[in-house]
């Protein structure tokens, strides 16, 4: 139950985490029942599923410990669960994640921001055994690690985006789907194709998202400069939380992704400032490594 100090209980998540036979390998949230307005009045709350694949106890004497990667999985995933907790919209085809795809993973993407904060991670990570926290140089190194390949990692999604956008393109294709990811990967990424290998047969987000893999970027945009503007100088700020809800978590679907970043930021999204923020990111992870 997720319970709110002076609301009471606000919806619910059945949290799935662990591997078993026959469980899709995958991390995911999915809605059970969403939330609504009903018709005397009262809310309707939200039921939703926080779904891993984590690795269980590999020993009696040990709990499941998590990977960094896990982690990371874990706050992105939970992002999407607060985005339907948080919901509070008239009808349920339109409440939480049930949004427009350029902003669905705005919230997920926001919450990886906070599992690469020193000051965050500190209030949980700790010894299994004696409770002792890591060490501070331990979680700068931690949080240094997941910048090192932020401009590659970008560059590649700026690839993926572009393969999805010409594979559900102009048909018929100029050649098969891997001469044309061939194509594709040396005009806009750094690392050569290998010979013989045929990855986008397994890459379901091309499939998934059908020619709107782009909204990572965009969402990563929009993240990041909900991240350096309201959370950086404070990550457990309970008056920017609220904003957060109130402006931007609580619509849903109702309200245009455009309105909710503006009521959030004072400014309304373009190209420009979009690009803006990306590469505000990228110089920022870079002065951190630097010091």
């Amino acid at each position: 139950a997720v319970i709110h100090r002076s609301e009471g209980v606000i919806g619910y998540i059945y949290c799935d985490f662990f591997e078993r036979c026959g469980k899709p390998n995958q991390d995911c949230h999915f809605t059970i029942q969403g939330g609504r307005r009903r018709e005397d009045g009262s809310y309707q709350l939200p039921i939703v599923v926080l779904q891993l694949s984590l690795a269980g106890p590999r020993a009696s004497s040990l709990p499941a410990l998590l990977s960094p990667g896990n982690v990371d999985n874990l706050f992105h995933e939970f992002g999407h669960a607060m985005h339907s907790m948080l919901g509070r919209t008239r009808y349920q085809h339109v409440t939480g994640t049930r949004c427009s795809t350029d902003f669905a993973e705005v919230p997920s993407v926001l919450m990886e921001y906070f599992a690469s904060e020193p000051r965050v991670i500190s209030t949980f990570a700790r010894h299994y055994k004696s409770g002792e926290p890591m060490k501070k140089s331990s979680v700068k190194a931690l949080c240094d690690s997941k910048k090192m390949f932020a401009a590659s990692d970008m560059q590649q999604q700026v690839f993926f985006s572009m393969l999805d956008q010409v594979y559900h393109g102009q048909h018929p294709l100029q050649g098969s789907t891997t001469d044309i990811m061939a194509q594709i990967q040396k005009q806009y990424y750094s690392i050569d194709y290998v010979e013989n290998t045929a990855w986008q047969l397994r890459f379901g987000h091309l499939v998934g998202y059908g020619a709107r893999y782009y909204a990572y970027l965009v969402s990563k945009s929009v993240a990041a400069k909900l991240w350096h503007t309201c959370f950086k100088q404070d990550p457990f700020s309970r008056e920017m939380g609220t904003k957060y809800r109130e402006e931007m978590l609580a619509h849903g679907g109702e309200k245009h992704p455009l309105k909710l970043v503006e009521g959030m930021l004072g400014q309304k999204p373009s190209v420009e400032n979009m690009v803006e923020a990306l590469m505000l990111d990228l110089d920022d992870n870079l002065q951190a490594l630097d010091t």
